[in-house]
């Protein structure tokens, strides 16, 4: 297993060396709210909290969960609670309300520190809650937080906690189970931190836009916490825009942005009016979360000029593996980070060779710890790896591709049939956008191969037609019976494609 060899470093400490070191440089610049906030400011801020707290008697093993959108007040929160040393939850606050109250029965905080905009059922009686609005005054009513606070000291010493205490509970964003709480600790969250910044080359010169939700991993360890670890200025927005993101772009000197596969399909199929000339800062936007066809990555760099860099990850195991910007290969996923070992095996749990499908396996110290149970404990993650329920392979110079889920895996009549093969056959024929294989039960088969298919406007098409050309290359088991065609594939608020949606379209189908 590999260990990790830089020394750790707590985020009480780190943003209290770049307070000093960056000052009125700027950390956050939030673009929908208009406002910015500096280094120095967010420590003196997150000090105010952390007194707060502290004078709540908040130990190092309380809750806080935190109920916000992507904006500077919930970041100070977000990185106050870490600086303090207790337990930070963060809950996406456009979540239903169902969802919300779950979660926080599954976690029971002792504080929940929620945006103003939102009502909610206190529930939880046991647990205080609190509203948020304006940190800098500006509209901050009497008995919220950021009103509370501005009589706290902005100096705060003696954060509570040590490398292996709980930092934070993050749940999933699967999508067909219910959302499971991962436990990360203090020194694996910097380490998972850490070796995305060793992966990216990502420095203080950075300008790192980002628009997912604050509460999932993936944007925490790429762009939220990467900023801050490193002194780079982070360029926040509430949520993807289609006509506001060149702007965001040329107006903040972005050296390097987030995206998702959704976002790529939105700008292919309705262009807008960018290219990397006007962008000259702009080294590359990152893909994840799902899955980007070699078409849909070939057609954006056609259009924009503009690289994608494929990467992949989970909440519980972080960034597992990223193409170096300086060497990428289009298709892949790229190579195991710093601190990762992945391994690929076979059914037998057996080392796959080179290019043999497998389930990919990891482990290492830079990932969680394990899952929240009911009892408010950890069940650890396997010490011999992680099963991560992806297929892939590797090729002879490391690189990773992954070929789709092992829950996915089509068994018609006790044969294995992989989805993507066949998602990839049908985003070959002209006209199709988009595409999504999977299997529908059958009496006789057990499952029999369905296709959704979205055509590009315009661009009509039968069944028949599609059948024939799956039947050009794929023997008959693996051609789809069944055809739907869409407008679009409805997808989860993670840009996951929605099975469950998709089964009930067949459904409802059949019912007709």
């Amino acid at each position: 297993m590999k260990e990790p060899t830089m020394p750790y470093k707590d985020f009480h400490s780190i943003m209290h060396d770049n307070a000093r070191r960056f000052g009125s440089k700027d950390y956050i610049v939030s673009v929908d709210q208009q406002k910015k906030i500096t280094f120095e400011e967010m420590n003196a801020y997150c000090n105010r909290v952390a007194n707060f707290l502290r004078s709540k008697e908040i130990q190092k093993n309380s809750k806080i969960s935190l109920i916000g959108k992507n904006t500077i007040e919930t970041l100070i929160i977000f990185y106050a609670v870490m600086k303090y040393g207790a337990i930070i939850n963060p809950i996406n606050a456009e979540e239903s309300r169902s969802t919300i109250n779950n979660l926080l029965k599954r976690v029971k905080p002792s504080i929940v520190l929620y945006d103003h905009e939102f009502d909610f059922d206190h529930e939880m009686a046991s647990a205080l809650w609190l509203p948020f609005s304006h940190f800098d005054d500006k509209g901050s009513r009497k008995g919220e937080l950021f009103s509370l606070i501005k009589d706290y000291d902005s100096d705060f010493e003696t954060p509570l906690g040590d490398r292996d205490d709980m930092a934070e509970i993050l749940f999933t964003s699967g999508t067909t189970e219910t959302p499971k709480g991962v436990v990360i600790s203090r020194e694996r969250l910097y380490y998972m931190v850490a070796e995305v910044i060793d992966r990216l080359k990502i420095t203080a010169k950075d300008r790192i836009l980002e628009y997912r939700a604050y509460s999932w991993a993936s944007p925490q360890l790429l762009t939220i916490l990467s900023s801050m670890v490193t002194g780079a200025t982070l360029v926040l927005a509430k949520k993807f825009s289609r006509s506001k993101f060149a702007l965001w772009l040329k107006q903040n000197d972005v050296t390097i942005s987030s995206g998702v596969p959704t976002v790529f399909n939105m700008l292919i199929s309705d262009p807008i009016k960018l290219h990397q000339n006007e962008v000259p800062s702009l080294k590359y936007i990152t893909s994840s979360s799902a899955p980007l066809s070699v078409k849909q990555h070939q057609a954006f760099e056609r259009i924009y000029g503009i690289s994608i860099n494929q990467m992949a990850g989970m909440t519980e195991a972080g960034w597992m593996m990223g193409n170096p910007p300086e060497k990428r290969k289009m298709g892949s996923v790229g190579t195991p980070l710093k601190y990762k070992d992945i391994n690929i095996v076979n059914e037998l749990g057996q080392p796959c060779q080179v290019g043999e499908v497998g389930e990919i396996v990891v482990r290492g110290q830079a990932m969680g710890l394990g899952y929240l149970n009911d009892r408010g404990g950890i069940d650890p993650f396997p010490e011999q790896g992680f099963p991560t329920g992806d297929l892939g392979y590797r090729d002879s110079q490391g690189y990773i591709y992954i070929s789709g889920r092992k829950k996915d895996l089509i068994i018609r009549g006790g044969v294995n049939i992989s989805p993507k093969e066949i998602t990839d056959h049908l985003m070959a024929y002209p006209g199709v956008k988009e595409a999504v294989t999977l299997g529908f039960p059958d009496k006789i088969y057990g499952e029999e191969v369905t296709a959704f298919v979205v055509p590009e406007p315009g661009c009509p098409m039968t069944q028949e037609e599609i059948v024939n050309h799956c039947r050009d290359k794929l023997p008959d088991f693996k051609v789809p019976k069944f055809i739907k065609f869409l407008e679009h594939i409805p997808r989860t608020k993670t840009g996951k494609v929605s099975k469950p949606a998709l089964l009930k379209m067949i459904h409802a189908g059949q019912a007709n």
